[in-house]
């Protein structure tokens, strides 16, 4: 039986449309917003759904909410993107084992959609769809298994590392790359292979991390140089 979805709040639509804001870099980086200009840029909603979804922003790490001053966007430091990435190792490989053992055949046919869609956005190298599939098919995937808290948890790691200021694509591989690592991820999962599964997203997590450090490394000041990924992951 299909459940009745909950209408979102004002609250919880102010909070997705400024993230995704923050992440397709539509705000800038240590500009203080005042809720009045966010509200506005919102489509005139007033003040406190505002400063609502801030406050859920600020929880997450993605922004700091300045007393009487605003609100303003941080970019993600080092210890906080290696952070997010331990927290993907400690949940996903997990919960990736589990689907790849409790999966269906509904799940599978959906899998299988949602991962054509992946391929036909990154061989046509559409950055922002395939970075959309890429993140949806994660999500399948979690929501087989169907941990609610630890699918937000993630999610939020994951928006985290988004707004260091960039994805892998296209700095450190094209659209087609990224396609192509989740490729042995999702025939484990398919075949029920529940080892091989959390075998392959685990080395797809470091992969993905160590692409970003790196390319974020180049970039970034001095506290970004001189640090090996694996010294912070492979224990995981």
């Amino acid at each position: 039986m299909k459940l009745i979805q909950k209408p979102k709040t004002l609250t919880e639509e102010a909070f997705e449309i400024l993230q995704d804001a923050i992440i397709n870099n539509h705000l800038q980086f240590n500009v203080l917003y005042s809720a009045t200009e966010l509200g506005q840029m919102l489509g005139g909603i007033s003040r406190t759904p505002v400063r609502e979804a801030a406050q859920m922003l600020e929880k997450i790490g993605i922004v700091k909410i300045e007393k009487n001053k605003g609100i303003r966007i941080i970019p993600t430091s080092f210890p906080t993107m290696i952070e997010s990435f331990q927290i993907r190792l400690m949940l996903e490989v997990p919960l990736i084992h589990r689907a790849a053992e409790v999966r269906t055949e509904a799940d599978i046919e959906r899998l299988n959609a949602l991962f054509e869609e992946f391929k036909l956005q990154a061989s046509s190298e559409n950055i922002t769809g395939t970075l959309k599939a890429d993140r949806d098919y994660h999500l399948a995937l979690l929501q087989i298994v169907g941990n609610q808290k630890a699918i937000d948890v993630i999610s939020n790691t994951r928006n985290q590392v988004l707004i260091a200021g960039s994805a892998t694509i296209p700095t450190s591989r094209n659209c087609m790359q990224t396609f192509d690592d989740h490729l042995e991820l999702h025939s484990a999962v398919v075949a029920g292979d529940a080892q091989k599964a959390a075998d392959c997203m685990r080395k797809h997590i470091i992969n993905t991390a160590t692409l970003l450090i790196n390319q974020e490394s180049a970039k970034r000041d001095s506290s970004w140089c001189n640090y090996s990924t694996s010294e912070y992951l492979n224990w995981l």
